[in-house]
């Protein structure tokens, strides 16, 4: 499952709702971390950008 699926899924949950989308990339290629607030019952997805060339 892409990350683009994965983030698709949680917008979905019938109980939860996604808070924040960090950061902000375009061209993300992936899912860094989900972080799971169980009071709020909320998501906060960090997104992972393209590595850069030094």
């Amino acid at each position: 499952m892409d990350a683009i699926q994965v983030i698709q899924l949680l917008m979905t949950h019938p109980d939860y709702s996604v808070d924040a989308v960090h950061p902000d990339i375009p061209d993300f290629v992936g899912i860094e971390t989900i972080e799971v607030d169980h009071e709020t019952q909320t998501f906060s997805i960090l997104l992972q950008g393209p590595k850069e060339e030094d």
